[in-house]
């Protein structure tokens, strides 16, 4: 699939191939299409995540209103009065900024101080990393939750910075960006495991182990789950890894900026911050020498980046329900 491919109304799961090139002989020891059957009806049985597909359809709808009027916008977020109670706390404090000594007490307010794009991605970023939280039952899929938010904290400030056009959706992208790991350490935690020692024993990323053990990367289940969703073809587009890293910055399309800054801040947030601080320092030289050419980000920076992102997170926990 290239960037100029046509939207799509959802990719079923005969078509899952669209997105995979097939293993090779004695690469997978699952079929992937079972397996990728079992996650569904894995989730069509967990009650909270059931709710979760649901409410990932009314996301939807707020994220396709692109030529809707505030009101009707407003209208759909104040139908969730405890995601519309988080997000004016958000919106009033540092996470977005200071814009009033008064404080903003009403979405079509802060509609008309942030703008109403900018309070429309904010609210379907909030609900999906909120969903996500809330259905965590064990640690690790809590540090998946909150390196999601993180992730979207980064790759947001990058588009700005970019002053890129239509990038309204990267928030979104970089926080399901590895959507399809968290499904299968939710729900399928053996194959899970099974996966991160084949990682760890072959020296692999999570993405080549996932592929040699499901038969499917962890970025097409989660792309496959998005179609599924119906997701804005651009998010899904932009949720697909990066892998040629010479191509010069001011060549990339709008869509491929959002892949590269998405691909980025996630490897930024993946950095194991249990490590020694001069491991931790030759991580972030190695990834931002990687992008050198395609995104141009310091060492410095990608430091700052994750400096902001990790503050605005820890000061704000308590609205954001971390535990």
């Amino acid at each position: 699939m290239n960037l100029s491919d046509p939207p799509h109304a959802g990719i079923e799961l005969d078509r899952i191939d669209f997105f995979a090139n097939r293993p090779g002989a004695g690469e997978s020891k699952t079929d992937y299409k079972t397996f990728i059957k079992t996650l569904s009806g894995n989730i069509m049985k967990n009650g909270s995540f059931l709710t979760f597909s649901n409410q990932i359809r009314d996301i939807n709808h707020i994220l396709k209103m692109k030529y809707s009027s505030a009101n009707d916008i407003a209208d759909v977020i104040l139908k969730d009065m405890a995601l519309t109670t988080k997000l004016l706390k958000l919106v009033n404090s540092s996470f977005y900024g200071q814009f009033s000594d008064k404080g903003i007490s009403t979405i079509s307010e802060a509609m008309i101080i942030l703008g109403t794009e900018e309070i429309k991605l904010a609210a379907a970023g909030l609900k999906i990393y909120e969903i996500m939280n809330d259905v965590a039952n064990v640690r690790i899929l809590k540090d998946m939750a909150i390196k999601s938010l993180q992730r979207s904290i980064i790759a947001r400030e990058l588009a700005l910075e970019e002053k890129m056009e239509n990038a309204e959706y990267i928030q979104i992208t970089a926080i399901l960006y590895n959507f399809g790991e968290y499904l299968v350490a939710l729900f399928s935690p053996e194959v899970y495991l099974n996966v991160e020692i084949t990682a760890d024993g072959k020296n692999l990323s999570r993405e080549q182990a996932a592929k040699g053990v499901i038969g499917i990367s962890y970025s097409q289940i989660g792309r496959f789950f998005a179609s599924r969703w119906h997701l804005p073809q651009p998010i899904i587009l932009a949720m697909k890894p990066v892998s040629n890293f010479n191509l010069l910055k001011n060549r990339l399309s709008t869509g491929e900026m959002q892949r590269y800054l998405c691909s980025f801040s996630n490897e930024l947030c993946c950095i194991d911050f249990s490590m020694p601080g001069d491991i931790i320092g030759k991580k972030i030289l190695e990834i931002s020498e990687k992008y050198k050419i395609c995104l141009g980000i310091t060492p410095s920076k990608s430091l700052d980046l994750l400096k902001m992102s990790s503050n605005k997170i820890t000061k704000h926990a308590s609205i954001l329900k971390m535990s």
